[in-house]
């Protein structure tokens, strides 16, 4: 009896011991747990890029890695072309690689796959075909505003240019959410598709090496398109050379020509040296010590005789400009032109985004052909962004205007991280002087050299530009021709300007760009002039409906649309937030084609580039 007791005893015993370290072992787990996570952040996923509509422009969604098992292959022929169907990857190459890697028990294949596209593929159940998961990041509209956004690489956590580079840091904080914030910008798709849309019919047109279009809202210095082109596809960026993938908005140093004349006429008025209702005589050549300036007309020496200011600016004499501008001495006319912010970065984006300066040396660094020059928009350089910034102040009675891209910063669960604010320098233009200018730049779309973007629904104000390019060995037959435009007339609200870069001399900032900004705003104002909700994030607001133009009662069917040619047909017809998943063209929706309109709260659209 007593052995039998002594035995439960120690069986009891032994339990105990074990329950112990069970149980010690999982506390010391929970706590080393505990401390592990504390310690650690888990992956953030990169957050998305918006417009101002609340439009996704970026977005990075699941994906799928396509991989080989081959000792698991049993038709090595007719694997690879079963799988090429689904994943962008040639049959020949996909066999190459199979008898490469042949000895490897498995290989990657492809990353970043559609998963709809693998789900489809994984649907044949092909033997050594395999399917694991991972992030990528998405650009529904393809090449809109392409060039600004920027791109990321295989790895999501790294940005290679544009706005996610610039903002790679802000896009991958968690603020405590798995996923991080929401960037809006103060790009409208719209106006941008429009913009993009007229800048490449000019650009197809004169062969021009670049081209760059801007459209910013004065009072708040807002940027609501920064079109360039080349641009490209960042879904598929590296099919696409460097030199495409620029912003030259903000990166391109040009002599800007003519159009800094209505800058150089200001900086004169707001002179104690002029002289109200002065001739200045134009012979159509002005000579002096180490050159000459010509006025041209059709290739050809053309005297303009003896202008005012006013027609001066009109038609764009070269030598009258010169003669008018010799009153202000060199030190207040380099000062002005830095107060109109020529020379200097505007800080659009954050530093090392390759914003550029442009050139504008001090008196003590100027040759003596550079104060003939200047008043002709040669001898400095702007880039686009640079020059709008500087228009501004004609349009916003002498107040200097900071260009913004970003508008706020979100996080997922709603709370403000930024929000950015209008921000004005004082400058020494007067508004009754500027007031002046814009009645010259008036007369020049009226009656002058930008005749062309001259139009009956809305006052156009404006300054053409033709200027040279320079090369080592001095000028070229090559030029930079523009329009800088605003509107309208009495209390300009918007400011643009349109930049075709290298083109032959055939050209002129009069007959080719000048005609394309007088499209653009054609084709936008439905969209400004709609009701201020349009602009309202997270919404998708109608624009005003063509006369006689009949409402849809039930919800289209965008199958086969682009991102881009969805939201214009929404934009048209509908009042509905909309949201976009994937990229390519629109294989299915959400409602379905035909759901009746007052059933419909939010209309999502799958895109998917397999369906091209």
């Amino acid at each position: 009896m007593e052995r039998a007791r002594f035995r439960i005893t120690l069986f009891a015993v032994f339990i105990s011991m074990g329950l112990g370290i069970v149980l010690g072992r999982i506390a010391f787990l929970v706590w080393e747990g505990r401390g592990w996570r504390e310690g650690s952040s888990i992956e953030t996923v990169r957050g998305p890029i918006l417009d101002r509509r609340g439009i996704t422009l970026a977005l990075t969604e699941e994906a799928s890695t396509i991989g080989i098992a081959p000792e698991e292959v049993v038709d090595p022929e007719f694997t690879a072309s079963q799988v090429s169907r689904y994943i962008d990857v040639e049959e020949s190459e996909i066999l190459r690689r199979f008898y490469l890697y042949r000895e490897r028990k498995y290989f990657l294949l492809k990353r970043q796959v559609d998963n709809f596209a693998a789900e489809r593929l994984m649907e044949l159940q092909i033997p050594g075909v395999h399917r694991d998961f991972e992030y990528r990041r998405v650009y529904p509209s393809a090449e809109l505003a392409s060039n600004l956004l920027g791109f990321v690489g295989q790895d999501a956590s790294r940005a290679l240019e544009g706005i996610e580079r610039d903002y790679n840091e802000v896009l991958l904080e968690s603020y405590g959410e798995p996923r991080g914030p929401s960037l809006y910008l103060t790009i409208d798709s719209l106006i941008q598709f429009r913009m993009e849309e007229a800048l490449k019919e000019g650009f197809e047109k004169s062969d021009a090496k670049k081209a760059v279009g801007l459209f910013m809202h004065i009072p708040t210095g807002e940027i609501l398109a920064m079109a360039n082109l080349p641009n490209f596809d960042p879904n598929r960026y590296n099919r696409y050379p460097a030199s495409d993938r620029g912003n030259w908005a903000i990166r391109l140093n040009y002599e800007p020509g003519s159009t800094v004349k209505v800058l150089m006429a200001s900086i004169l008025l707001s002179s104690s040296h002029y002289q109200p209702g002065k001739r200045y005589v134009c012979k159509g050549r002005y000579d002096f010590e180490t050159g000459s300036v010509r006025c041209l007309r059709g290739g050809h020496t053309h005297a303009h005789g003896a202008l005012t200011l006013e027609e001066i600016i009109r038609e764009s004499c070269n030598v009258g400009m010169i003669k008018a501008m010799e009153a202000v001495p060199r030190e207040e006319l380099y000062r002005k032109m830095k107060a109109l912010g020529l020379g200097e970065r505007t800080g659009i984006l954050p530093e090392g985004s390759g914003e550029t300066e442009g050139y504008l040396p001090p008196p003590e660094n100027w040759v003596k052909s550079t104060r003939f020059y200047y008043p002709i928009g040669q001898g400095f350089s702007v880039t686009p962004i640079q020059l709008l910034r500087a228009a501004s102040v004609i349009g916003n009675d002498g107040s200097l205007v900071h260009p913004r891209i970003v508008r706020k910063i979100i996080t997922e669960d709603g709370r403000a991280v930024e929000e950015s604010k209008t921000a004005v320098d004082v400058t020494p233009f007067q508004p009754a002087q500027l007031a002046h200018i814009r009645e010259m730049m008036r007369m020049v779309v009226k009656s002058g050299t930008g005749r062309a973007a001259d139009m009956d629904e809305i006052r156009i104000i404006g300054k053409t530009g033709t200027g040279q390019k320079s090369s080592a060995s001095g000028y070229t037959d090559r030029y930079a021709v523009s329009f800088l435009g605003m509107f309208p007339e009495d209390n300009p609200e918007y400011v643009g300007l349109i930049l075709f870069d290298d083109v032959s001399g055939r050209w002129a900032g009069g007959s080719l760009a000048a005609p394309v900004f007088k499209k653009f705003v054609q084709s936008i104002l439905p969209i400004i002039k709609a009701p201020r909700k349009t602009y309202r994030a997270h919404r998708f607001e109608t624009v005003p409906r063509h006369p006689g133009e009949a409402p849809s009662e039930t919800l289209a069917n965008f199958t086969g649309m682009s991102a881009i040619q969805a939201l214009e047909l929404i934009g048209k017809q509908y009042q509905k937030p909309v949201q976009f998943s994937g990229s390519g063209t629109v294989f299915k929706q959400e409602p379905p084609p035909g759901t009746p309109l007052n059933r419909v709260n939010r209309i999502i659209l799958y895109l998917d580039s397999q369906s091209l």
